[in-house]
């Protein structure tokens, strides 16, 4: 008789895997199925998907910085770690960036160089050197002052206050561009209102001092100066010297800087300040002294040797005049700057043959030529020599230099007021239409050829220039201010109201001018002028304002005398 097999305890399952070995199907003796999933399979495999895909993505974003970004410098191992790091990798790409427009602005690839820096200076906001240097890009390059300004501001917020040399350049952006409220507000939100002398709250407190000094507002410059012992430093002082001025306290103003003199002997800036002052009163003799004791302490510059030539021309003392001229020529000849400022010295004075000189050492020491050609041409223009200033100029023309294309603006200007000066105006319109279209004028460069035109009573010509002038640059107080000035000359109503407004909101407006303006806005001639009645009463009130606080020896014309 057969036996029957024993049947085990664990009876044999048969297997079967499904879904790539993820499931296992099982059927048990009884025949029933079962199903169980491999979790540790599974998470193994999610695992690995998991690190392979982390691995792929930190790859293509490797190569994406290092390829597409300009991100050269990118660390793979950073970017495995980019989730958990993403604010210093967006601080790290900013300053490479930065890094790389400073490099460019260097080869002079200014468009790369601008497109990096604004990534830069985006992605890394706390990066200071990137935000200087683009701030100056867009007030020099493209004239927007406002965005320059805004750009330094905000970089205060991300640790510029904290960077007395940022804070320093931020301030002189303000103060360049007449943006004197900003800088009160600094002061206002900065400063303590106990003052503590902190290097961060002086340097605060000096621009806010510099700013209220040019508005006109004495008083508060001056409490900024003494609470934060600004008076005690040498800028402090001069700006003290410049409030008691411009008050009219001459005497004032000279003795501050006088008794500074023993503090700082060897101030170049203290005692220029000095001679200057006595200069402008009139007192030849005490500003040919501090002239001289500049010139004892640098011997080698050329600065106080040129102060004393403007101060022997004003006092009409030819014979030192002509020898200290000669001594400059031939101890400066070989420095092509200090030639420059004797050739600059001769065209204000109308030195023809000192003009000459200069362009002739010039030629002969291979300088560059062009600047002392065009001072030659303005030497003969300002002794009304039209005949020789045309003359040169076309000897110019005839030489064809090189430089001449790139200074044919000016030197159209030059021409155009030679030939209104010999009654051309045929040739001189021509000629100051040349310089007009020319986009790259200069303000400075406006108010000197509208300032020649005058000097030969050519006030339609002037205009003109500065209508230019000011549709390119109505934030510069000057050009508004000349521009208000040959309208009032010329009787012109049109659009007088809006220059006017737009200069009494500038700073401290010169007193003088408003009065000339409240004088003739009275007449009959701009009885037809928009907000005449306005204008009036804003010009008489600020006019009496400022004038109660002036002594009575205050250099003041007639018109503004009879004003008050």
């Amino acid at each position: 008789m057969k036996k029957p097999n024993p049947r085990s305890k664990n009876p044999i399952i048969r297997e079967k895997t499904a879904l790539l070995g993820y499931v296992v199907q099982r059927r048990g003796a009884d025949g029933r199925v079962e199903i169980q999933i491999r979790w540790g399979r599974l998470f193994a495999t999610f695992l690995l998907l998991f690190v392979g895909a982390w691995v792929s993505v930190s790859t293509a974003l490797y190569f994406n910085f290092k390829l597409r970004k300009d991100f050269d410098t990118v660390s793979y191992k950073n970017m495995l770690l980019l989730p958990f790091r993403m604010d210093e990798h967006r601080q790290e790409m900013g300053n490479y960036h930065v890094e790389k427009g400073l490099q460019r602005l260097k080869e002079e690839d200014f468009r790369d160089a601008l497109r990096l820096l604004r990534l830069g200076v985006a992605r890394a906001p706390g990066n200071l050197e990137g935000r200087t240097v683009l701030a100056g890009i867009y007030e020099v390059a493209f004239k927007r002052p406002d965005l320059a300004a805004d750009m330094m501001l905000e970089g205060l917020k991300k640790g510029g206050i904290e960077d007395l040399d940022y804070l320093k350049v931020t301030l002189r952006i303000l103060l360049r561009h007449q943006m004197d409220a900003k800088i009160q507000e600094l002061a206002d939100e900065y400063l303590p209102k106990e003052p503590e002398m902190t290097d961060l709250n002086r340097t605060i407190a000096f621009g806010a001092a510099n700013a209220n000094f040019l508005r006109g507002n004495y008083d508060r410059a001056d409490d900024y100066l003494i609470n934060y012992k600004l008076n005690e430093a040498l800028e402090g002082i001069i700006l003290s010297a410049q409030i008691s001025w411009e008050r009219g306290n001459q005497l004032a103003a000279i003795s501050k800087l006088e008794e500074s003199v023993r503090k700082f002997p060897n101030s170049e800036a203290l005692l220029m300040q000095l001679s200057r002052y006595y200069r402008e009163m009139g007192d030849i003799d005490s500003a040919r002294r501090y002239a001289i004791l500049r010139n004892v302490k640098d011997p080698l510059s050329p600065a106080p040797r040129l102060e004393l030539l403007y101060i022997y021309n004003k006092s009409g003392d030819t014979e030192r005049e002509e020898r200290e001229t000669k001594r400059m020529l031939k101890q400066f000849r070989e420095d092509e700057p200090a030639l420059q400022s004797l050739a600059n010295f001769a065209a204000d004075t109308g030195n023809i043959e000192l003009a000459r000189r200069t362009y002739e050492e010039a030629l002969e020491n291979e300088f560059s030529i062009d600047a002392f050609a065009l001072l030659l041409i303005e030497a003969h223009l300002v002794s009304k020599d039209y005949p020789g200033a045309l003359a040169f100029a076309e000897e110019l023309l005839k030489e064809k230099p090189d430089w001449l294309s790139d200074r044919w603006a000016i030197f159209s200007s030059l021409r155009a007021v030679a030939s209104y000066g010999i009654n051309r105006p045929d040739l001189g319109e021509i000629y100051l239409q040349n310089f007009i279209e020319e986009k790259r004028n200069q303000p400075s460069t406006y108010l000197a050829v509208s300032r020649r035109f005058v000097n030969i009573d050519r006030y339609q010509q002037a205009h003109k220039v500065l209508s230019v002038a000011y549709q390119n640059s109505p934030s510069n107080q000057k050009i508004l201010t000349e521009l208000v000035r040959i309208n009032l000359e010329l009787g012109n109503t049109e659009n007088l109201n809006k220059l006017i407004s737009r200069l009494l909101q500038m700073r401290r407006p010169e007193l003088n001018l408003l009065a000339d303006a409240y004088q003739k806005l009275g007449s009959d001639l701009f009885i037809f002028t928009p907000d005449r009645e306005s204008l009036l009463l804003e010009l008489g009130a600020l006019l009496r304002e400022q004038t109660q606080s002036l002594p009575a020896n205050r250099n003041l014309t007639a018109a503004a005398k009879e004003t008050i």
